[in-house]
């Protein structure tokens, strides 16, 4: 009798501890489940105006991002066709320009900032599908002569070589800025946007990386524009050429002129 006694208070010993395990079990799988911290991205200025004492400006992207992710921060323009000539020694002493190389679908402006370096972050595969790179850049262009038949892919260097002494494409790995704090898991990179860029709409595309694969992206856009008199002159450029001409060897008549007398009231018999 007394060891029924024993054995039925173990079992309900046991069948507490069992109930009490359940309800912490349950409780645990209520708990709500901290989600991965979107990917944002925003930029400021997101107007740059172009005048007459512009010289570049200082852009600054900031966001959030999961923290375990790796980061790569782009600023493109849009595919287009660019041609450029070239020149070649005629008889071993006189450069001649010879003809144009174009450079199919490729952007005019290609900057490039992240956390590490590109090959750590992705693999080859993932670089190339999604043009992260310049040899990345290069598997995309197609290269035309003038007569649209394929060129020597060593064109491609010379492109790439001019377009960074433009200072219009640009990589810097390791540049992109992590910090982690109780207003989240940020992000920033400061870039000094060139003044050789054109005037236009630019994209700035925030991708994380995971595993050496793309896992989210997220993107903004700023502009580039003139205005005032810059914008003025710039519009008579493109529709009034002529006038826009003769202005501009009126201008540099004046200013001779100007500079001549300074230097004829300056001057003197020694």
């Amino acid at each position: 009798m007394r060891e029924a006694i024993k054995m039925k208070r173990t079992f309900m010993n046991f069948s507490q501890y069992v109930s009490m395990a359940a309800v912490v079990l349950l409780g645990l799988a209520l708990l709500p489940v901290p989600a991965a911290q979107a990917l944002t991205c925003s930029v400021t200025p997101e107007n740059i105006p172009i005048t007459l004492t512009y010289h570049g400006a200082q852009l600054s992207i900031t966001g959030q991002s999961a923290s375990s992710d790796d980061l790569i921060v782009t600023i493109t323009s849009e595919p287009a066709d660019t041609a450029l000539k070239y020149k070649e020694k005629v008889g071993g002493v006189v450069w001649m320009k010879k003809g144009t190389i174009e450079f199919k679908d490729t952007p005019h402006i290609y900057m490039l900032y992240s956390t590490d370096e590109l090959s750590r972050i992705l693999s080859v595969e993932e670089r190339n599908q999604n043009l992260l790179g310049y040899e990345a850049l290069r598997a995309h262009t197609r290269i035309e002569d003038s007569g649209g038949n394929p060129a020597d892919a060593k064109w491609f260097d010379e492109y790439l070589k001019f377009k960074k002494e433009e200072k219009v494409y640009d990589i810097q790995e390791g540049r992109v800025v992590r910090q982690h704090g109780v207003k989240g898991n940020t992000y920033q990179v400061d870039v000094a946007w060139p003044y050789q860029a054109p005037p236009g709409v630019y994209t700035i595309e925030v991708i994380a990386a995971r595993d050496g694969k793309v896992v989210d992206r997220s993107s903004t856009n700023f502009e580039v524009k003139s205005v005032g008199i810059t914008k003025f002159l710039s519009k008579m450029a493109f529709d009034q050429a002529g006038l826009y001409g003769i202005m501009a060897v009126v201008i540099a008549l004046f200013a001779g002129l100007a500079v001549g007398a300074i230097f004829k009231k300056g001057g003197g018999s020694h």
